[in-house]
């Protein structure tokens, strides 16, 4: 059997429609909104003025903590406890002692909100327990 290249050129307009019909379906695309539920919130943590209180959790365990703001965009992290493997972490010179157990969260760069300081937090958490 003989092929004869002809070349390369679009489909016409009749059979691309055809195709994209039956890739897509029938019905017109429809846009799904993504809930909008704040991380903290998500998470189970509450908010009263200007504190919001709950625990930081990862697989290895949770760790209760709070975070206050003091100005508008402005957060400061506690944890209460922290474990002690997170004193052979990197991050530990991060973690100021308060007393009576509680440690301040000192971040480099200020979360944008608090769920990204939660978040981060977690990240740190579940790192140093990791390498338990």
């Amino acid at each position: 059997m003989r092929v004869k290249d002809t070349g390369t050129r679009p489909a016409p307009a009749s059979v691309r429609e055809l195709v994209s019909r039956l890739v897509r379906g029938h019905g017109p695309a429809i846009k799904v909104e993504r809930r909008v539920i704040p991380y903290w919130q998500e998470r189970g943590w509450m908010h009263a003025d200007n504190r919001y209180t709950g625990s930081y959790r990862t697989i290895h365990g949770s760790f209760y903590g709070y975070a206050d703001e003091p100005h508008r965009g402005y957060f400061r992290f506690f944890v209460y406890q922290p474990p002690q493997a997170m004193q052979r972490h990197s991050h530990w010179t991060c973690f100021q002692n308060r007393g009576d157990g509680w440690y301040e969260v000192h971040m480099s760069r200020q979360p944008r909100d608090v769920s990204s300081g939660i978040m981060s937090i977690e990240r740190i958490l579940h790192e140093a327990l990791e390498g338990v």
